[in-house]
């Protein structure tokens, strides 16, 4: 994988789904984990920006669950000392409830701690989207965002026969190119 030169300041991953339990759907781990593997390879040093809201019905915030579940996978199979590593760079934005939100408040967040080059992380299929509204929202603010998708979500979904929730994704990501379109044409 191709990385930004000088290193990324910041890893930005983007939350999903929390179940009851507190604990993060399918997604959102393939996607912490695809970011842990850049973060220890690639840019130990970064900061983890971990962003999403509470939605109804689950116990904590999506970026509380998240930190979570990471400490806890990186301790069980990377050691107590990456577990602190990480720890201290773990910057949670717990209020967004979408997107669009995370780009607007996560960019505010990196430029309030003097960060100028960041990587994206969210799977393939919501990456475009991302991308696309965090560009908007960027523009003079950072220096450069670099997106670094998770390729192999709809791959794990089709092998795991999983295709109502596969549908379900498809439709939604589509759902919300309908609605972010919408809002550039209106002028919202």
């Amino acid at each position: 994988m191709q990385m930004a030169n000088p290193p990324l300041e910041a890893l930005i991953v983007l939350g999903g789904r929390v179940g009851a339990d507190g604990y993060p759907g399918r997604p959102t781990r393939l996607r912490l984990l695809h970011a842990l593997e850049l973060w220890r390879e690639h840019c130990p040093e970064a900061r983890f920006l971990l962003s999403g809201g509470q939605n109804r019905g689950a116990p904590v915030s999506e970026a509380r669950a998240m930190a979570a579940w990471s400490l806890k996978w990186v301790e069980e199979n990377w050691g107590a000392e990456a577990k602190e590593r990480l720890a201290a760079l773990i910057v949670l934005e717990e209020t967004s409830k979408n997107t669009a939100a995370s780009a607007h408040n996560v960019l505010a967040l990196a430029q309030s701690l003097g960060l100028k080059r960041l990587g994206l992380v969210t799977d393939h299929l919501h990456m475009r989207r991302a991308h696309y509204l965090f560009r908007r929202q960027a523009q003079a603010r950072v220096h450069s965002l670099h997106p670094l998708p998770f390729r192999g979500l709809l791959r794990d979904y089709w092998q795991r026969r999983r295709f109502y929730r596969l549908a379900k994704m498809l439709l939604r990501e589509g759902g919300a190119w309908v609605k972010v379109l919408g809002k550039r044409l209106t002028g919202g």
